[in-house]
């Protein structure tokens, strides 16, 4: 393998904050190339990296033409500093992006997202939030879904990515920004990228909108065998190509799945974690000065 078989542009964060429209936005471009599965794993998957980057470009770029540039996503290696090493170990060059969602809206949803999908079950966003120490004590890797304010604190995730890759290497999107003008982000990353900017992506679609499973047990047991190792579910993946195997996942999981609203939050819990996240919002409109006051 050479140079031009590595990524070129990862979204690496954060959670519950667009990445999914903005992976398939960019993938539209003709020079562009990524996985079909939700996620890139292999970075964060201690038992996929071992395996090697070239495993990993069968596994997730098996179709790729070789004329596009690769983009992958992985919504939680930004969060850890041994896997931010990896990628750079990987590409030292790559480009990586941010979307940064206001901090308290993101982990009231991701809650809800864990919720949905069998991660989380505590049944109230406090009795959660004030498991999350002793959770990321015992093992983050674990509980990485249910790190509600670990997950929001940007400012010490972008300080490590900056440090790691450099400014020029970090680009951080607001979500609003994402929403309101989604044609000029990808123009941006085009540039970035040094591909072509007169093609223009389709944005209007929303992906990853909010559900909750119809039923939870279910959602949970379909959820741990997929994560699992399990021998059924490899002899499974020995048969059926991994595209395939994502887009029956993503049927089962959707036919699982109905319409959801989540309550509004308590205002005494939006004011204890607004002003939890204050201090490092601030610091992170230092680093990257860019006003945040609105958050």
């Amino acid at each position: 393998m050479n140079q031009h078989d590595n990524i070129q542009l990862m979204i690496v964060g954060t959670q519950k904050s667009g990445t999914s429209s903005l992976l398939r936005y960019l993938a539209q471009h003709p020079d562009i190339y990524t996985h079909p599965q939700p996620e890139m794993t292999f970075f964060l998957q201690d038992h996929e990296y071992a395996r090697g980057y070239e495993w990993a470009y069968r596994k997730y770029f098996s179709k790729r033409p070789p004329d596009k540039q690769l983009i992958a996503k992985n919504v939680m290696v930004m969060c850890s500093q041994e896997i931010i090493k990896r990628i750079y170990e990987h590409n030292p060059e790559i480009h990586l992006v941010v979307l940064l969602r206001e901090p308290v809206a993101r982990a009231y949803s991701a809650y809800w997202w864990a919720r949905r999908r069998g991660w989380e079950n505590i049944k109230t966003f406090e009795d959660a939030l004030a498991a999350e120490e002793q959770r990321l004590n015992e093992n983050w890797f674990k509980w990485r879904q249910c790190a509600y304010k670990f997950n929001s604190t940007y400012y010490i995730h972008v300080k490590n990515l900056i440090s790691q890759f450099g400014k020029n290497q970090v680009h951080c999107i607001l979500t609003d920004t994402l929403k309101t003008d989604a044609e000029k982000v990808c123009q941006q990353l085009f540039k970035v990228m040094g591909i072509s900017r007169d093609f223009q992506p389709i944005v209007e679609q929303q992906h990853n909108q909010a559900a909750m499973p119809r039923s939870e047990r279910l959602g949970f047991l379909f959820t741990q065998f997929l994560s699992s190792r399990h021998p059924l579910r490899r002899a499974i993946r020995k048969l059926v190509p991994d595209a395939t195997a994502y887009k029956l996942r993503k049927a089962v999981l959707d036919l699982n799945d109905k319409p959801f609203t989540p309550p509004p939050m308590k205002p005494e819990t939006h004011e204890q974690l607004t002003a939890y996240f204050q201090p490092f919002n601030n610091q992170l409109t230092e680093l990257l000065e860019q006003d945040l006051k609105h958050w």
